[in-house]
């Protein structure tokens, strides 16, 4: 999974200090400083501790943590508050991913995608458990969606890269395109299908 982005709040009754305190912990998860990201968002739910957005970020932060018991323990305070939000459902489908229950996390991510049909880190997300489940095809739909609602995305360019590359018969030409793309957009390099094109494209003997 890349990275997702914390959601942004909309305007709500935060103090301006609490405000700055959110935004920092945005910042510090952006830049990798999960501690402080985590401990940014505890604050901010001291002032708080119904706000959804907040919930919801924490968790995210949690699940890249690997801490998936606290992750689910808010991201089920925010669903009892918000049973539909888009980005909390989008991360219970995240979590449901990486905890290998590809079921539960392709019917919370089809969800999220019904609620926000304009989000590109979903359509992702969804094209990353199809593939996993076998689904090479609706795999594929999902993240040529993901590209078309946001054609500089990155992690939807390298995941379709996989997908070229590794079906058969392969589709190089197209799968080094897209990888081009992902690395254009700033995803990082990918070791696994570098070497993949090489081993492909090297001559027989």
């Amino acid at each position: 999974f890349a990275e997702p982005s914390p959601a942004s709040p909309p305007p709500r009754k935060f103090s301006a200090s609490t405000a700055g305190m959110a935004a920092q912990a945005k910042r510090d998860f952006a830049a990798g400083r999960l501690d402080q990201a985590e401990s940014g968002f505890e604050q901010v739910l001291q002032q708080d501790n119904t706000d959804v957005v907040t919930l919801a970020n924490l968790a995210t932060v949690q699940i890249s943590r690997q801490e998936y018991d606290k992750a689910e323990a808010n991201l089920k305070r925010a669903l009892e508050i918000a049973p539909d939000d888009a980005f909390t459902v989008a991360a219970l489908g995240r979590l449901r991913f990486l905890q290998g229950r590809h079921d539960d996390a392709f019917d919370a991510l089809s969800r999220a995608a019904t609620l926000d049909p304009k989000s590109a880190e979903i359509q992702n997300y969804l094209g990353l458990v199809l593939s996993e489940k076998g689904l090479r095809g609706p795999a594929e739909t999902a993240l040529r969606k993901a590209i078309q609602i946001d054609s500089s995305y990155g992690s939807a360019h390298n995941n379709l890269a996989v997908i070229y590359a590794t079906q058969t018969p392969p589709l190089l030409e197209l799968a080094r395109w897209h990888y081009q793309k992902a690395l254009a957009a700033g995803h990082p390099k990918n070791d696994d299908l570098e070497k993949l094109f090489a081993r492909k494209e090297a001559p027989t003997k």
